[in-house]
């Protein structure tokens, strides 16, 4: 969590048995995984490559991009412990351990997705784009979009978006070849996942 000693401090009382593993800046990290991540807006793009959702904080600006990044909420400054912690339960209550399809369930564990024939390492922007398209499943997301929250631009004329997924559905069909075509393309709306 990047924030100073004494917020954590206020924080740690405010989620007292709760299930937030805070760590302060330059504290070594816990033994396990945990349930949920709080980040700043700085330090969000390392905070998303592991499997647990991530509340990031910061600016009033930057909730758009937080949110298409893949945060599972936001906290514009100024915060209180106590928004964090109806956040937190908010959010965990929310949050979907896998999600199942016809062939089986899909997770995720750090840095790579779990299919049921097994798991596959996924770069950090793989991570990013999957994670947008579970959370939004059903709904064609733009190219632009899931460019910009991938890099924080727009995408222009750019393809690497296209490339990403071709190397996801590759990779997922590699390990789970009944899962058809994961990821669909909508001609004019962008990709999906049904």
């Amino acid at each position: 969590m990047g924030v100073d000693r004494v917020q954590s401090e206020r924080v740690r009382a405010s989620l007292r048995g709760g299930p937030l593993h805070i760590r302060c800046p330059g504290e070594a990290p816990d033994d396990g995984d945990p349930d949920i991540v709080v980040a700043s807006v700085d330090d969000m793009e390392e905070a998303l490559a592991g499997a647990a959702p991530v509340i990031a904080f910061g600016p009033a600006g930057l909730l758009r991009a937080a949110f298409l990044a893949g945060c599972a909420d936001y906290l514009r400054d100024p915060w209180t412990p106590e928004e964090l912690a109806l956040r937190t339960r908010a959010a965990l209550s929310r949050r979907k351990e896998s999600w199942r399809f016809p062939w089986g369930s899909v997770s995720f564990a750090p840095g790579s997705l779990v299919v049921p024939a097994g798991t596959v390492a996924l770069t950090h922007a793989e991570m990013r784009i999957l994670r947008i398209l579970l959370h939004n499943r059903g709904a064609p997301l733009p190219r632009d979009a899931l460019q910009y929250a991938v890099t924080g631009r727009s995408a222009g004329r750019g393809r690497s978006v296209d490339v990403h997924i071709s190397a996801l559905r590759r990779k997922v069909r590699r390990l789970e070849p009944r899962c058809g075509r994961f990821i669909e393309s909508v001609r004019g709306q962008g990709y999906l996942i049904p």
